[in-house]
Protein backbone atom coordinates (compact mmCIF):
# COMPACT_ATOMS: atom_id res chain seq x y z
CA UNK A 1 0.00 0.00 0.00
CA UNK A 2 2.72 2.34 0.87
CA UNK A 3 4.71 1.70 -2.09
CA UNK A 4 1.55 2.87 -4.37
CA UNK A 5 1.34 5.85 -2.26
CA UNK A 6 5.26 6.81 -2.98
CA UNK A 7 4.21 5.82 -7.05
CA UNK A 8 1.09 7.73 -7.16
CA UNK A 9 2.55 10.98 -5.23
CA UNK A 10 5.28 11.03 -7.87
CA UNK A 11 2.78 10.71 -10.59
CA UNK A 12 0.76 13.41 -9.32
CA UNK A 13 3.52 15.95 -8.43
CA UNK A 14 5.48 15.19 -11.58
CA UNK A 15 8.84 16.41 -9.52
CA UNK A 16 11.99 16.74 -11.17
CA UNK A 17 13.99 15.41 -8.12
CA UNK A 18 17.03 14.49 -9.60
CA UNK A 19 17.91 17.78 -12.15
CA UNK A 20 18.04 20.52 -9.53
CA UNK A 21 17.60 21.49 -6.03
CA UNK A 22 14.23 22.09 -4.86
CA UNK A 23 11.95 22.16 -2.14
CA UNK A 24 7.97 20.77 -2.06
CA UNK A 25 5.68 23.47 0.38
CA UNK A 26 2.74 22.06 0.83
CA UNK A 27 0.34 25.44 1.29
CA UNK A 28 -2.74 26.57 2.38
CA UNK A 29 -2.55 30.10 1.49
CA UNK A 30 -3.13 31.12 -1.98
CA UNK A 31 0.23 31.15 -4.35
CA UNK A 32 -0.43 34.52 -5.69
CA UNK A 33 0.35 35.53 -2.15
CA UNK A 34 4.05 33.46 -2.33
CA UNK A 35 4.70 34.15 -5.62
CA UNK A 36 6.76 37.18 -4.77
CA UNK A 37 8.86 35.57 -1.80
CA UNK A 38 9.19 32.67 -3.93
CA UNK A 39 10.51 34.16 -7.01
CA UNK A 40 13.38 36.36 -4.96
CA UNK A 41 14.44 32.97 -2.83
CA UNK A 42 14.70 30.98 -5.96
CA UNK A 43 16.79 33.98 -7.81
CA UNK A 44 19.06 33.99 -4.70
CA UNK A 45 19.69 30.32 -4.04
CA UNK A 46 18.49 28.29 -7.13
CA UNK A 47 16.44 26.27 -5.30
CA UNK A 48 13.37 25.76 -6.79
CA UNK A 49 9.97 25.67 -4.94
CA UNK A 50 7.58 23.41 -6.25
CA UNK A 51 3.87 24.43 -4.51
CA UNK A 52 1.04 22.48 -3.87
CA UNK A 53 -2.25 24.29 -2.69
CA UNK A 54 -5.05 22.88 -0.73
CA UNK A 55 -6.90 23.61 2.21
CA UNK A 56 -5.54 23.21 5.35
CA UNK A 57 -7.15 20.27 6.81
CA UNK A 58 -6.75 18.45 3.80
CA UNK A 59 -3.17 19.27 3.17
CA UNK A 60 -2.41 17.79 6.98
CA UNK A 61 -4.38 14.53 6.00
CA UNK A 62 -2.50 14.16 3.11
CA UNK A 63 0.83 13.90 4.49
CA UNK A 64 -0.47 11.36 7.38
CA UNK A 65 -1.48 9.69 4.74
CA UNK A 66 1.75 9.43 2.67
CA UNK A 67 3.52 8.61 5.71
CA UNK A 68 7.48 8.37 5.34
CA UNK A 69 7.06 8.66 1.29
CA UNK A 70 5.88 11.81 1.34
CA UNK A 71 7.38 14.31 -1.14
CA UNK A 72 5.77 17.57 1.60
CA UNK A 73 9.47 19.63 2.96
CA UNK A 74 6.80 22.24 4.63
CA UNK A 75 3.59 23.03 5.76
CA UNK A 76 2.52 26.42 5.56
CA UNK A 77 -0.92 27.69 6.82
CA UNK A 78 -2.49 29.95 8.57
CA UNK A 79 -3.47 30.43 12.40
CA UNK A 80 -1.86 28.95 15.32
CA UNK A 81 -4.80 26.58 15.61
CA UNK A 82 -3.87 24.64 12.35
CA UNK A 83 0.07 24.64 13.12
CA UNK A 84 -1.23 23.09 17.01
CA UNK A 85 -3.11 20.21 15.20
CA UNK A 86 -0.49 19.95 12.48
CA UNK A 87 2.05 19.31 15.99
CA UNK A 88 -0.34 17.00 17.73
CA UNK A 89 -0.59 14.59 14.34
CA UNK A 90 3.27 14.52 14.31
CA UNK A 91 4.13 15.70 11.28
CA UNK A 92 7.03 18.37 11.65
CA UNK A 93 10.34 18.10 13.05
CA UNK A 94 12.42 20.10 15.78
CA UNK A 95 14.13 22.56 13.98
CA UNK A 96 17.06 24.96 15.53
CA UNK A 97 18.99 27.66 14.39
CA UNK A 98 20.83 30.77 15.41
CA UNK A 99 18.52 32.98 13.21
CA UNK A 100 15.26 31.42 14.17
CA UNK A 101 15.65 31.88 17.55
CA UNK A 102 17.11 35.10 17.17
CA UNK A 103 14.28 36.70 14.81
CA UNK A 104 11.39 35.08 16.08
CA UNK A 105 9.77 36.30 19.38
CA UNK A 106 8.88 33.17 21.35
CA UNK A 107 5.11 34.61 21.82
CA UNK A 108 4.72 33.37 17.83
CA UNK A 109 6.44 29.89 17.75
CA UNK A 110 6.32 26.26 18.70
CA UNK A 111 7.56 26.38 22.42
CA UNK A 112 9.39 23.06 21.33
CA UNK A 113 10.71 24.76 17.81
CA UNK A 114 8.45 22.63 15.45
CA UNK A 115 6.28 25.70 14.32
CA UNK A 116 7.15 29.35 13.46
CA UNK A 117 5.39 32.54 12.73
CA UNK A 118 6.17 34.11 9.78
CA UNK A 119 3.81 36.82 9.79
CA UNK A 120 1.04 38.71 12.07
CA UNK A 121 -2.33 39.70 11.51
CA UNK A 122 -4.87 41.39 14.01
CA UNK A 123 -8.57 40.56 14.73
CA UNK A 124 -9.82 43.85 14.83
CA UNK A 125 -13.63 45.79 13.84
CA UNK A 126 -14.37 47.65 10.67
CA UNK A 127 -16.75 50.21 10.82
CA UNK A 128 -18.88 52.90 9.29
CA UNK A 129 -17.73 56.03 10.00
CA UNK A 130 -20.95 57.55 8.68
CA UNK A 131 -22.82 55.51 11.42
CA UNK A 132 -21.01 54.83 14.46
CA UNK A 133 -18.62 57.01 15.99
CA UNK A 134 -14.89 55.92 17.10
CA UNK A 135 -15.74 56.78 20.49
CA UNK A 136 -18.10 54.14 20.82
CA UNK A 137 -16.01 51.31 20.03
CA UNK A 138 -14.03 50.10 22.70
CA UNK A 139 -12.74 46.06 23.70
CA UNK A 140 -14.11 43.18 22.87
CA UNK A 141 -16.21 41.73 25.70
CA UNK A 142 -17.99 45.48 24.43
CA UNK A 143 -19.43 44.11 21.51
CA UNK A 144 -22.59 42.21 23.38
CA UNK A 145 -23.69 45.71 24.46
CA UNK A 146 -27.15 46.12 23.27
CA UNK A 147 -26.15 49.67 21.57
CA UNK A 148 -24.71 46.62 18.83
CA UNK A 149 -27.95 44.94 18.82
CA UNK A 150 -28.69 44.37 14.76
CA UNK A 151 -25.24 45.42 13.80
CA UNK A 152 -22.48 43.80 13.65
CA UNK A 153 -21.44 41.23 11.16
CA UNK A 154 -19.18 38.37 11.47
CA UNK A 155 -18.37 35.11 9.61
CA UNK A 156 -19.43 31.27 11.13
CA UNK A 157 -18.04 30.18 13.91
CA UNK A 158 -16.68 27.36 11.98
CA UNK A 159 -13.94 29.65 10.78
CA UNK A 160 -10.48 29.33 13.04
CA UNK A 161 -10.23 33.11 13.00
CA UNK A 162 -13.17 33.53 15.18
CA UNK A 163 -12.59 30.52 17.46
CA UNK A 164 -9.10 32.08 18.07
CA UNK A 165 -9.94 35.09 19.40
CA UNK A 166 -12.41 33.06 21.51
CA UNK A 167 -10.00 31.36 22.89
CA UNK A 168 -7.88 34.40 23.79
CA UNK A 169 -10.97 35.67 25.20
CA UNK A 170 -11.09 32.78 27.67
CA UNK A 171 -7.29 33.63 28.60
CA UNK A 172 -7.56 37.08 29.07
CA UNK A 173 -11.24 37.85 30.89
CA UNK A 174 -11.77 33.85 32.05
CA UNK A 175 -14.86 31.25 31.07
CA UNK A 176 -17.58 32.34 32.57
CA UNK A 177 -17.16 36.36 31.38
CA UNK A 178 -16.84 34.71 28.25
CA UNK A 179 -19.92 32.61 28.26
CA UNK A 180 -22.10 35.63 29.33
CA UNK A 181 -20.47 37.47 26.20
CA UNK A 182 -20.85 35.08 23.21
CA UNK A 183 -25.03 34.86 24.13
CA UNK A 184 -25.37 38.33 24.00
CA UNK A 185 -23.35 38.93 21.22
CA UNK A 186 -24.64 36.49 19.20
CA UNK A 187 -28.45 38.54 19.31
CA UNK A 188 -26.16 41.60 18.32
CA UNK A 189 -25.42 39.96 14.41
CA UNK A 190 -27.38 41.76 12.04
CA UNK A 191 -27.47 38.32 9.55
CA UNK A 192 -27.17 35.07 9.82
CA UNK A 193 -23.32 34.39 9.87
CA UNK A 194 -21.69 33.76 6.27
CA UNK A 195 -19.29 34.79 3.77
CA UNK A 196 -15.88 35.14 4.48
CA UNK A 197 -14.14 38.77 5.92
CA UNK A 198 -13.90 40.89 2.37
CA UNK A 199 -17.97 39.82 2.66
CA UNK A 200 -18.49 41.27 5.97
CA UNK A 201 -16.67 44.40 4.56
CA UNK A 202 -18.60 44.52 1.43
CA UNK A 203 -22.01 43.59 3.86
CA UNK A 204 -21.18 47.02 5.76
CA UNK A 205 -20.93 48.74 2.25
CA UNK A 206 -24.36 47.10 1.32
CA UNK A 207 -25.92 48.57 4.40
CA UNK A 208 -26.44 45.06 6.02
CA UNK A 209 -24.70 46.31 9.03
CA UNK A 210 -22.43 48.82 10.99
CA UNK A 211 -19.27 47.36 12.02
CA UNK A 212 -17.63 43.49 11.48
CA UNK A 213 -15.30 41.45 13.48
CA UNK A 214 -12.25 40.87 10.29
CA UNK A 215 -8.65 40.03 10.04
CA UNK A 216 -6.25 43.00 9.55
CA UNK A 217 -4.61 42.17 6.32
CA UNK A 218 -8.14 41.80 4.08
CA UNK A 219 -9.22 45.23 4.96
CA UNK A 220 -5.76 46.48 4.28
CA UNK A 221 -5.47 45.13 0.99
CA UNK A 222 -8.95 46.29 0.13
CA UNK A 223 -8.50 49.58 1.19
CA UNK A 224 -5.18 50.10 -0.26
CA UNK A 225 -6.41 49.04 -4.16
CA UNK A 226 -9.64 50.81 -3.35
CA UNK A 227 -9.26 53.32 -6.04
CA UNK A 228 -13.23 53.97 -6.67
CA UNK A 229 -12.97 55.38 -3.19
CA UNK A 230 -15.97 52.70 -1.65
CA UNK A 231 -13.86 52.60 1.25
CA UNK A 232 -13.31 56.14 1.95
CA UNK A 233 -15.67 55.71 5.07
CA UNK A 234 -14.99 52.87 6.07
CA UNK A 235 -12.37 52.56 8.68
CA UNK A 236 -10.22 50.09 11.40
CA UNK A 237 -10.52 50.17 15.35
CA UNK A 238 -7.72 47.90 17.43
CA UNK A 239 -10.19 46.97 20.18
CA UNK A 240 -8.50 47.18 23.78
CA UNK A 241 -9.89 48.00 27.37
CA UNK A 242 -8.15 47.24 31.07
CA UNK A 243 -8.01 43.73 30.60
CA UNK A 244 -7.56 42.70 26.92
CA UNK A 245 -5.35 44.46 24.22
CA UNK A 246 -5.56 43.66 20.28
CA UNK A 247 -5.76 39.92 19.42
CA UNK A 248 -3.23 38.57 16.71
CA UNK A 249 -2.49 35.56 15.37
CA UNK A 250 -0.25 33.98 12.68
CA UNK A 251 0.59 32.56 9.36
CA UNK A 252 3.03 30.42 10.34
CA UNK A 253 5.25 27.19 8.89
CA UNK A 254 6.71 23.87 10.04
CA UNK A 255 9.33 21.46 8.21
CA UNK A 256 7.89 17.65 7.94
CA UNK A 257 9.34 15.14 9.89
CA UNK A 258 9.98 13.13 6.60
CA UNK A 259 11.41 15.78 4.36
CA UNK A 260 13.68 14.63 1.71
CA UNK A 261 15.26 18.31 1.81
CA UNK A 262 15.86 19.27 5.11
CA UNK A 263 18.35 22.20 4.52
CA UNK A 264 16.76 23.63 1.60
CA UNK A 265 13.93 23.90 3.72
CA UNK A 266 15.83 25.68 6.54
CA UNK A 267 17.07 27.65 3.76
CA UNK A 268 13.93 28.68 3.14
CA UNK A 269 12.30 29.34 6.21
CA UNK A 270 15.50 31.67 6.98
CA UNK A 271 14.86 33.59 4.10
CA UNK A 272 11.15 33.86 5.46
CA UNK A 273 11.84 35.77 8.37
CA UNK A 274 15.00 38.00 6.75
CA UNK A 275 14.49 41.15 6.09
CA UNK A 276 13.70 41.38 2.42
CA UNK A 277 11.00 38.85 2.85
CA UNK A 278 9.07 40.44 6.21
CA UNK A 279 9.16 43.63 3.90
CA UNK A 280 7.45 41.78 1.15
CA UNK A 281 5.02 40.46 3.92
CA UNK A 282 4.11 43.75 4.79
CA UNK A 283 3.78 45.99 1.54
CA UNK A 284 2.41 43.55 -0.78
CA UNK A 285 0.35 40.78 1.58
CA UNK A 286 -0.42 43.76 4.27
CA UNK A 287 0.45 41.66 7.19
CA UNK A 288 2.54 42.43 9.96
CA UNK A 289 5.74 41.35 10.25
CA UNK A 290 7.13 39.26 12.29
CA UNK A 291 10.29 40.78 13.25
CA UNK A 292 11.00 44.24 14.89
CA UNK A 293 12.42 47.33 13.17
CA UNK A 294 11.22 46.01 9.58
CA UNK A 295 11.03 49.57 7.65
CA UNK A 296 7.23 50.08 6.32
CA UNK A 297 6.12 52.20 3.50
CA UNK A 298 3.46 54.81 4.67
CA UNK A 299 0.04 53.37 4.21
CA UNK A 300 0.81 50.49 6.75
CA UNK A 301 2.40 52.55 9.14
CA UNK A 302 -0.76 54.02 9.60
CA UNK A 303 -2.14 50.75 10.57
CA UNK A 304 1.22 49.42 12.66
CA UNK A 305 1.10 51.54 16.12
CA UNK A 306 -1.21 49.33 18.40
CA UNK A 307 -1.57 47.89 21.78
CA UNK A 308 -1.23 43.74 20.99
CA UNK A 309 -2.67 41.62 23.54
CA UNK A 310 0.11 39.62 24.85
CA UNK A 311 -0.86 36.33 25.43
CA UNK A 312 1.01 33.37 24.21
CA UNK A 313 -0.72 31.87 21.30
CA UNK A 314 0.28 28.22 22.04
CA UNK A 315 -2.24 28.48 24.92
CA UNK A 316 -4.61 30.03 22.73
CA UNK A 317 -4.11 26.48 20.14
CA UNK A 318 -4.68 24.88 23.17
CA UNK A 319 -8.48 26.04 23.87
CA UNK A 320 -9.50 25.79 20.19
CA UNK A 321 -12.19 22.95 21.60
CA UNK A 322 -13.35 24.61 24.41
CA UNK A 323 -13.77 27.84 22.52
CA UNK A 324 -15.98 25.79 19.77
CA UNK A 325 -17.53 24.23 21.90
CA UNK A 326 -19.23 27.36 23.88
CA UNK A 327 -20.07 29.13 20.37
CA UNK A 328 -22.06 26.80 19.53
CA UNK A 329 -24.15 26.23 23.09
CA UNK A 330 -24.54 30.28 22.85
CA UNK A 331 -25.84 29.69 19.40
CA UNK A 332 -23.06 31.15 17.13
CA UNK A 333 -23.74 29.30 14.08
Amino acid sequence: MKKNILYISILLFNFNLFSQEHINLYSARQEVLLRPLIKNFEKQTNIKVNIIAAKANQLINRIIQEGEYTQADMLLTTDVGRLYIAKKKNIFQHVDTININKYIPKQFKDKDNYWFGLSIRSRFVVYNKLKVSKDELKGYIDLADYKWNKRILVRSSNNVYNQSLVSAMILNYGEEPVEKFLKKFKENFSRTPSGGDRDQIRAILGGEGDIALVNSYYFLKMKKLDKAKKLVNIEAHFPEDDIMKTHVNISGIGIIKYSKNKENAIKFLEYLIGDEAQKIYAEENFEYPIRKNITLNNFMKKYINFNKDSIDINKVAKLNKKALLMMDIAGWK
